[in-house]
């Protein structure tokens, strides 16, 4: 679901791990994340972020390449109306506690500090 991006167009979010509305992150395993978005500015930099949103309170959580350009392939600078596609991998830890949650994921531009696309993902984290 769109969670407010206001500078990018969102896409299309997809993940082979998580087929069903609800993602099901097993324990042990590893989930990708792809979120396509056109941009509405020029970007020459971004910051990819991560929370987990647990009773309405987001709890941020580190990515293991919070660079936002990096993640999309090493493309910026992004001209504006240029199609992008962020791509993040997140290994699920067995310590994780099973937990039902929305996984909310940010680009925002490191200069003017608008938010390019905001994706919420509802995720059961599962044994």
């Amino acid at each position: 679901k769109d969670c407010g991006g206001t500078s990018g167009e969102l896409i299309r979010v997809f993940s082979k791990a998580c087929t069903e509305p609800i993602c099901k992150a097993r324990k042990g395993h590893s989930y990708d994340i792809n979120v396509t978005f056109i941009s509405k500015e020029d970007v020459t930099s971004m910051k990819a972020s991560l929370a987990g949103v647990i009773a309405g309170i987001p709890v941020p959580f580190p990515l293991p390449q919070p660079d936002g350009c990096v993640a999309c392939g090493d493309v910026c600078p992004i001209a504006s109306g240029t199609t992008v596609t962020f791509s993040e991998s997140l290994d699920v830890q067995p310590s994780y506690p099973a937990i039902k949650l929305v996984s909310r994921w940010k680009l925002k531009d490191s200069t003017s500090g608008s938010l390019l696309v905001c994706v919420d993902i509802p995720v059961v984290v599962v044994s």
